[in-house]
């Protein structure tokens, strides 16, 4: 399949995150794009879909930290900077609209194809005053690194070169607080993914995750923290929805979901969407 992780996403201060799309990741070059130039290295968009933006607000997007682009519709957005294969992207908003906040899903993974599965959902209600930290409940899904560790599938289904393919992403435990990141490709051999995929065998890591803080409500555990990957920093939520459905959310500081109940409400926005993964 593409935070959520990273299956997911918000504003940032210093770039992304969360997390990437099928086409996206630095695995499936037979996705295609228009490819720029004949003659120079190929360079590709970064684009999606903005929904639930209320009429006459606006918000900023940032691609790596930078590339502002201004949205005051829903609908299709692309970046202006276009990007060379093998580069890293990830959004973030830089800047919320009045009275709503929005989230990124599928926001970051690196180009090998125009990418246009970027998901960008609004909702109504200012940005939350931050609060304390949460008592760890003890009911509920694992919380914190152990939680999270496993191999996950991204839920969205992409065609390319005559067959399905989604996102797999790997996540390992490298400490009492921190995993790493590694993505690879499913592939199918029915175009609408159904049977078993076999990895490509393509690896690409895509950094760590350090988390500062865990909670949980019934049914989903979030996991706050500051994610490093190749080319900078950002502020991420791998939130699980019981044992089996990982979303990664991109975040900022203070955070724009400060509780686990805030959390829940976004994921199950962005599930839908297939933007999250499930265990394998």
């Amino acid at each position: 399949m593409s935070r959520s992780i990273f299956i997911g996403a918000h504003r940032s201060r210093n770039v992304d995150l969360t997390i990437a799309a099928v086409c996206a990741a630095a695995l499936l070059s037979a996705c295609g794009g228009d490819g720029g130039s004949d003659t120079g290295a190929a360079t590709y968009k970064i684009g999606g879909v903005v929904s639930a933006l209320d009429s006459g607000k606006q918000l900023v997007l940032q691609n790596n930290g930078g590339d502002d682009l201004t949205i005051t519709s829903n609908g299709t957005f692309n970046f202006p900077s276009r990007l060379a294969a093998g580069a890293a992207y990830a959004v973030t908003v830089k800047t919320q609209p009045a009275g709503q906040t929005c989230g990124v899903s599928n926001g970051s993974g690196n180009v090998s194809a125009d990418v246009s599965n970027v998901s960008v959902t609004c909702v109504t209600g200012s940005t939350p005053t931050p609060t304390p930290t949460p008592t760890p409940t003890p009911t509920g899904p694992t919380q914190g690194a152990a939680g999270v560790a496993g191999t996950w599938v991204q839920s969205l289904c992409v065609v390319a070169n005559g067959k399905g393919n989604r996102q797999l992403l790997r996540v390992a435990q490298t400490g009492t607080d921190s995993v790493s990141l590694e993505r690879d490709l499913m592939v199918y051999a029915a175009t609408n993914c159904s049977g078993s995929g076999s990895p490509l065998g393509v690896p690409t890591p895509t950094g760590s995750v350090t988390f500062s803080r865990s909670a949980a409500t019934a049914t989903l555990a979030a996991n706050w923290g500051l994610w490093t990957y190749p080319t900078g920093q950002a502020y991420v939520i791998l939130a699980k929805k019981g044992e089996t459905v990982l979303c990664l959310i991109g975040d900022a500081n203070p955070s724009v979901l400060p509780t686990a109940a805030d959390v829940e409400g976004y994921a199950d926005l962005s599930i839908p969407s297939g933007a999250c993964y499930v265990k394998q």
